[in-house]
């Protein structure tokens, strides 16, 4: 008995100490069951395990987005060889993501930890694998370009250089500024009133409003505009969705129509812009 006690510490000994280790050799990933409450990251993990009989008592996974934890899961299959992982990511933790990827620049570290927990008689041994992946965005880098008013053929008014840009990001909301140069070529005053818009993420509206401006151009005077416009930040997770049923790529949208008045008269600008962005959980 004594011999047989210390034949399995000396194999639990060489294991722990790296001389029979098990070996990754593939990891796959795919969406699994995506509804309004979760969604379902199903990774598969081959293991090249040198010691068959030992078996595997449990596999603890989480995701971290720039080291914030989004979801966490457990093993739905177990073998020698293969383990299977449902990590289930809450939706509602997908505002936490959309804040810190958008908060860091529009970029994000993902990392999808999966610690598998082998019995080894006396004690348990664990060994980390790690997957992770870069995502970098420019969701609101949107150049507008010109836009212009004319009346009987003649301008009156125009928009130079329209852009958008992130402004400011909370747990609230998210801030779209966009700026442009306004020229006033009419021969009378022209009092730019507001900003009428919408945002859009693959179809679900996730801001909507009105900004006002109240700003009076003399004839000739031209004024660079800064315009913030407004990302309702309760709203991400209900774009996620769509997001990962769409292949996890998403259509942002920009339209807006900016109100100005001269000699008694209003007129309406009309303006938008389109952006693609991908990211690649499951790939």
């Amino acid at each position: 008995m004594r011999k047989v006690l210390a034949a399995l510490l000396l194999l639990t000994a060489v294991f722990l100490f790296g001389c029979i280790e098990p070996k990754i050799t593939n990891v796959d990933k795919k969406w699994g069951a995506v509804n309004n409450d979760y969604s379902e990251l199903i990774v598969g993990i081959d293991i090249d395990n040198p010691l068959p009989f030992l078996p595997l008592k449990d596999v603890e996974s989480s995701i971290f987005v720039n080291g914030i934890q989004i979801a966490s899961g457990n093993a739905e299959k177990i073998s020698a060889s293969r383990i299977t992982l449902s990590i289930k990511i809450d939706n509602d933790r997908i505002k936490d993501f959309w804040i810190s990827h958008l908060a860091n620049d529009e970029k994000s570290t993902i990392l999808i930890k999966a610690v598998p927990v082998i019995n080894l008689f006396v004690t348990e041994y664990r060994y980390p694998v790690e997957m992770e992946q870069n995502l970098e965005t420019n969701i609101f880098g949107m150049d507008f370009g010109d836009r212009s008013i004319a009346v009987a053929g003649r301008e009156i008014f125009a928009l130079k250089d329209i852009k958008a840009e992130r402004g400011k990001v909370t747990s609230e909301y998210t801030e779209i500024l966009v700026r442009g140069t306004a020229i006033n070529n009419a021969p009378a005053k022209v009092d730019i009133e507001k900003l009428e818009y919408k945002i859009t993420l693959n179809d679900v509206v996730v801001g909507q409003g009105t900004a006002r401006i109240s700003r009076t151009l003399e004839p000739g005077e031209s004024v660079e505009l800064q315009v913030p416009i407004m990302i309702d930040n309760s709203k991400i997770p209900e774009w996620w969705v769509t997001h990962v049923k769409n292949g996890e790529k998403t259509v942002a949208k920009v339209s807006a129509k900016l109100y100005i008045k001269t000699a008694g008269v209003g007129y309406s600008l009309d303006f938008g812009e389109t952006s693609e962005f991908r990211t690649h959980l499951a790939d």
